[in-house]
């Protein structure tokens, strides 16, 4: 679908599939990185940053250590914070870009 550029039925069908208990906390975070995309695509870049930072919400409920935890969500942390500049409010640029901090202090 989203190949195909219907990104509307993707989001329905992925939203349903970032949730879904039964799918590995990795599959979840994909769905979610996937939603991320399509709603960038469609430029909604708030959306966006929303579902990024789902992602990274998934990512840091992991049962690993947390410098691993870190270092696979500042990507998407990152990806959130500029979607929220480019189209949210001050106050979700101030959310992400404390999370960035408080993951680039984890990693290292």
């Amino acid at each position: 679908m989203i190949h195909n550029g219907e990104y509307g039925r993707a989001i329905s069908f992925l939203e349903g599939e970032a949730s879904n208990e039964s799918k590995s906390l990795a599959e979840r975070v994909e769905c979610c990185r996937w939603l991320a995309e399509c709603h960038e695509r469609l430029e909604d870049r708030k959306t966006s940053g929303d579902w990024y930072l789902e992602a990274v919400r998934k990512i840091l409920s992991q049962q690993t250590d947390r410098k691993s935890k870190a270092k696979q969500a500042l990507p998407l942390c990152e990806k959130a914070l500029e979607c929220y500049k480019q189209d949210g409010d001050s106050a979700d640029v101030l959310v992400a870009a404390r999370l960035r901090q408080y993951l680039l202090g984890l990693s290292k």
